[in-house]
């Protein structure tokens, strides 16, 4: 995995609860490149827990919903040769989600961190279709699937 860099978060701020560096209160996620997947490992906070022992769904969602938009926006910035950098000066393109579904497969362990591993499994004008893996160890706790658009005029 390509972690000796800055993650994605940290090159282009921003104060999104799920994933703004600039969002004290927010989950704080970190995203990376590893090949063709961006993967974030998060570890939830005690108070991210549903039943005993176990972290809330909702959480997970959260976490997917922004990882899943990072891995559209890196994927097209990749795809057009564009630089996260802002230093670059490069007119960035923006994605909300359309669609989120979640399939939860079994619980996962609140006193462990989550691995999601992302890639752009289909594009489609405006649409990125994302698919993306919640990982404990080699255990899949959940996969999921998302739909990027691309904002009008970015």
């Amino acid at each position: 995995m390509d972690d000796t860099g800055p993650a994605l978060q940290d090159l282009l701020k921003v104060h999104c609860f799920g994933c703004g560096a600039l969002n004290a209160r927010g989950l704080q996620i970190k995203s990376r490149w590893d090949g063709d997947e961006l993967v974030c490992h998060w570890r939830p906070p005690a108070h991210y827990i549903g039943h005993p022992g176990v972290v809330y769904g909702g959480a997970i969602a959260s976490v997917v919903d922004c990882h899943g938009i990072w891995t559209a926006l890196a994927q097209c910035c990749r795809d057009e040769s564009l630089s996260l950098d802002p230093a670059a000066g490069a007119a960035l393109p923006l994605f909300v989600t359309g669609q989120l579904a979640v399939n939860f497969l079994r619980p996962a362990a609140i006193e462990q961190a989550l691995q999601l591993r992302a890639r752009v499994v289909g594009q489609d004008g405006r649409r990125s279709t994302v698919a993306c893996r919640v990982l404990q160890g080699e255990t899949e706790c959940a996969t999921a699937e998302l739909v990027a658009v691309r904002m009008k005029g970015h």
